[in-house]
């Protein structure tokens, strides 16, 4: 028994390995979460939004409009006649803004820096519930998983000596034969168990890059320090964002008017010195309201979506939170329970075992009883688990990093 028993080790060592390790110290949850932040795609999206912002804040901060216009023009005098006449003419123009243009765009533009700022909290949040998740399912199943173990061990302790009895003559073969099938059934229940632990490992691995779990401590409960949650906090960015893209498109409703500045030289037979002179000249586009109501009903729609939006995370946010305050009560008070539970049907085990060796009671209350007390070991395991998971999920709601 105790051979067959080292086989099914030596054969789950190299999947469950990782899941038991404790040599190495264990990681911890925020390095995680910056592992997995690392490792996520997203990042590099909104890497390339915060340039992009940087970009049109840069553009705004410009005293011009659009970018600047150098032209060249040259004339010659090919007519008959003994002028030669030469003309050449250097011009620099330039748009600039219309009065309150560019207020709007540098407050869009700010808006929009805010905007990305805040989706990276928000992605980041969403990065550390992720982890949190896939970091609690792996820990009930390594849970699981040391429950079933010490299962099999005590039930191989038992096994040995219902067959010690049986070959005395204290039990009957049939007996024995019973205690050999439990022992056959703690093994699948471990071997599906490693496998189990295995595939949530997988998915946490995959997910943080590492394969060491942090300590199984839930995390202390705390509150928001400015009290905005980050999923609230972006959504209302991009509503500030799409009330300044408003505003933008409202002081847009024409391009922009250019200045343009020109250098003149004339030359001539007839005239003694080349001729110089200096132009200016405006140029001022003419838009109307008809033109620019595309563009203002575009804004309006991204303004009334995102306002919505913001409303909708409002109240998604308050009720998480809620639902997870609740969760963690309903944790609390189930591992209680099943902390009592699993006192109990350890002190009526004893008492059946000690009854079972001196002939009183049968091999059969002795098996259930067992199995009833190994179930509440698992409870218990599992509401600690999921006290752990509570608490995480409590700070997630609450729009909290580990």
């Amino acid at each position: 028994m105790r051979a067959r028993r080292l086989s099914v080790y030596i054969a789950g060592a190299a999947i469950v390995l990782p899941c038991l390790a404790t040599a190495a110290p264990p990681a911890n949850l925020k390095t995680v979460v910056e592992n997995a932040w690392s490792r996520s795609a997203e990042v590099r999206t909104l890497e390339a939004r915060q340039e992009e912002a940087a970009a049109a804040r840069s553009t705004a901060q410009s005293w011009i409009a659009g970018n600047p216009t150098v032209g060249l023009a040259q004339r010659n005098d090919r007519s008959p006649s003994l002028r030669d006449q030469r003309e050449s003419e250097l011009s620099v123009s330039a748009p600039f803004w219309l009065p309150g243009q560019k207020s709007a765009r540098q407050a869009w533009a700010a808006r929009s820096t805010e905007e990305v700022a805040a989706q990276l909290l928000q992605a980041r949040l969403a990065v550390a519930g992720e982890v949190r998740t896939r970091f609690w399912e792996a820990a009930a199943a390594r849970e699981v998983l040391a429950e079933k173990d010490d299962h099999l061990h005590h039930m191989e302790q038992f096994s040995d000596e219902v067959q010690s009895r049986v070959k005395a003559g204290d039990l009957a073969r049939s007996d024995g034969l019973l205690a050999q099938q439990e022992v056959h059934a703690a093994v699948v229940a471990l071997a599906m168990a490693r496998s189990q632990a295995a595939q949530a490992l997988a998915r946490y691995q995959v997910l943080t890059g590492t394969a060491e779990l942090p300590p199984l401590e839930p995390e202390p409960l705390r509150e928001p320090a400015d009290g905005v949650n980050a999923r609230l906090a972006a959504a209302r960015a991009t509503e500030s964002r799409a009330l300044a893209g408003l505003r933008l498109a409202e002081a847009t409703r024409s391009e922009s008017p250019s200045l343009a500045v020109s250098l003149r030289h004339e030359t001539e037979n007839n005239l003694a010195e080349p001729n110089r002179s200096i132009g200016i000249a405006l140029q001022f586009p003419i838009g109307s309201k008809a033109r620019n109501r595309p563009a203002e009903s575009l804004a309006q729609t991204q303004l009334a979506t995102a306002a919505a939006d913001a409303a909708q995370a409002a109240v998604s946010v308050a009720s998480d939170a809620a639902l997870a305050r609740e969760q963690v009560a309903h944790a609390e008070a189930a591992l209680a329970a099943a902390t009592s539970r699993a006192a109990a049907m350890h002190e009526h085990k004893a008492l059946l075992e000690k009854s079972f060796r001196l002939g009183e009671s049968s091999l059969a209350e002795v098996l259930r009883s067992t199995a009833l007390s190994h179930e509440a070991d698992v409870a218990v395991r599992q509401q600690r688990v999921a006290l752990g998971a509570a608490h995480a999920q409590l700070n997630q709601a609450r729009g909290l990093l580990p």
